[in-house]
């Protein structure tokens, strides 16, 4: 994947930039591991055991137990899963950090051309060691869809504002509440910070509040809810996983997302990205 432009958020000193370097390059070994013996072998040895995966066509998977039932779900094939940062985040204390960026699946020889898709990331430190806290594939179509019958529940609970977190999960239903009173295209604008960048097909990046309420302007009524939140220590970094339906003239898509939230100085906070994909509807 030559080519990509890595984007370094400028950090307080050599050890937040050391500490950069550690997310990068746990980055780097999963999406290696992954294409060299498979997604489920660098799932398991390098997500947290409360980490949270969002696979296209499955529900919310949380913790390990559930990420084992789905690992074993998911057909065997030749598909080839990696991926590359363009964007990396850290908290001032440097125990969350976030990355997002380009993800591509491949069949092997005689195959169809890869597939170009997005992904992001919420990695946890403890100690030396950077786990994957909640992770996102979007747009990638390929991707086998797990054979579950039920072994993991198809929608989890609504969560309250609580703890560390609750800064992040608090902005997510306010967020959540303007788009189903004002519509998405004013709700993604508002809750945008700046620096935000959204993921189109193939990857593409949207920028900035007007762009990215511009891609969410079609007719759809919108509502979501968080199931999962976390946060850094220092309270500016966190992120919320949630389920999402949009129901439009064609009927509703259940989806779920990760959103990416940072909070200022001044106690504001804004989303710095958000992605998801679709999900089997709860009875």
């Amino acid at each position: 994947m030559a080519g990509g432009v890595l984007l370094l958020v400028s950090g307080p000193g050599l050890a937040a930039q050391d500490q950069r370097t550690a997310v990068l390059n746990a980055e780097l070994a999963t999406s290696e591991l992954s294409r060299d013996s498979g997604f489920a072998d660098a799932a398991l040895g390098r997500f947290h055991r409360d980490g949270i995966l969002l696979w296209p066509g499955a529900p919310v998977v949380a913790g390990t137990s559930e990420l084992k039932r789905l690992l074993a779900a998911l057909p065997t094939d030749s598909l080839q899963l990696i991926w590359q940062p363009l964007g990396v985040e850290l908290s001032r204390d440097s125990s969350l950090g976030v990355t997002w960026g380009v993800a591509v699946v491949s069949a092997g020889p005689g195959a169809p051309a890869p597939e170009v898709g997005s992904y992001i990331a919420a990695w946890r430190r403890e100690g030396p060691r950077w786990t994957i806290g909640a992770l996102v594939f979007a747009g990638l179509r390929r991707l086998p869809k797990p054979r579950l019958s039920g072994r993991i529940p198809l929608s989890k609970k609504a969560i309250e504002p609580r703890g560390a977190s609750a800064p992040f999960a608090a902005a997510d239903i306010a967020f959540a509440r303007l788009a189903a009173d004002s519509g998405a295209p004013v709700a993604f604008e508002r809750w945008a910070s700046p620096e935000a960048v959204t993921f189109g097909d193939r990857g593409l990046l949207t920028r900035g509040p007007k762009a990215i309420g511009r891609a969410v302007n079609f007719p759809a009524t919108w509502r979501w809810h968080p199931v999962a939140a976390g946060a850094a220590r220092s309270g500016d970094l966190g992120w919320t996983v949630g389920e999402a339906t949009i129901s439009g003239a064609d009927g509703a898509t259940h989806s779920k997302y990760l959103t990416i939230w940072t909070r200022g100085g001044d106690g504001a906070v804004r989303f710095l990205t958000d992605g998801g994909n679709g999900r089997p509807a709860a009875p």
